[in-house]
């Protein structure tokens, strides 16, 4: 999966620093007002985004970052959960 992974994280790593975070952040947005045909696609992407670097980065991250990313997950599957 790594290997897989990586021309897509160095494409990632190219990007100014704000921008993933910010379209993160535009994504959650978008599935917490957007309409439900336009919200759930949103969610779906960014618990992607987020499983896929969760997975990437699972071996090297202490406990405590292990929890949180766990926590992100669950979040949003609870805010996809209230917006049906």
């Amino acid at each position: 999966m790594e290997r897989i992974s990586r021309p897509a994280l160095v494409r990632l790593t190219a990007l100014p620093r704000l921008v993933v975070p910010l379209v993160t952040l535009a994504l959650v947005a978008v599935g917490a007002f957007a309409p439900l045909p336009i919200a759930i696609p949103a969610f779906v992407l960014v618990f992607l985004f987020i499983a896929w670097i969760s997975y990437l980065s699972w071996p090297a991250v202490t406990t405590s970052g292990k929890i949180i990313r766990a926590i992100m997950l669950v979040l949003i599957i609870i805010l996809t959960i209230t917006r049906l």
